[in-house]
């Protein structure tokens, strides 16, 4: 894993160029992993812009996801449901665009993908809301190979899935 103090993330590239201020973000997010509020504009509106910009991810979000999760399993519950949402969308978009990761890049990253169960079950007894229940279930999907479903799942907002079950073409 590329740590944070080094000048590595420099040579990586997020959606506006050089990705040195990945590390910051992601200090940000450490420090405080609660869930963000929904205009929130701070280091999640960044990190997201920056790693997961309109379905396209650069080399800097895959250095980014082990960190995502090492943060995850070690944050107290309550803790922003992004830290699994992001890495979520990040994986997702790398398999629809078929970018194969750099092997300097690859090691950690698969790594940490599989410790997304584990990051859900140690919070299994927690009280989740739609948007963690959405993003827990679409990780396991996701870490099941089954990436249709994973996406399909993170589509599923409370709205969408009122207006899924009140259409009558479902009936």
């Amino acid at each position: 894993m590329i740590a944070l103090n080094q000048k590595e993330w420099a040579a990586l590239n997020d959606a506006y160029g050089g990705a040195e201020k990945i590390p910051a973000y992601l200090s940000a997010v450490e420090a405080d992993p609660s869930p963000k509020a929904a205009d929130d504009e701070g280091p999640w509106f960044l990190l997201w812009s920056a790693l997961c910009h309109q379905g396209d991810v650069f080399s800097a979000s895959f250095a980014a996801v082990p960190h995502l999760l090492r943060i995850a399993k070690a944050a107290r519950w309550p803790f922003a449901s992004d830290l699994i949402g992001l890495p979520v969308s990040i994986e997702i978009a790398r398999v629809r665009k078929g970018i194969q990761l750099s092997p300097n890049l690859e090691g950690d990253y698969r790594v940490s993908l599989k410790q997304i169960p584990g990051i859900m079950f140690q919070n299994i007894d927690s009280s989740w809301d739609h948007v963690f229940t959405q993003t827990a279930t679409a990780a396991l999907a996701l870490c099941q190979g089954q990436v249709d479903l994973a996406e399909a799942i993170m589509e599923l907002g409370p709205s969408t899935v009122k207006k899924f079950l009140d259409d009558p073409c479902f009936e």
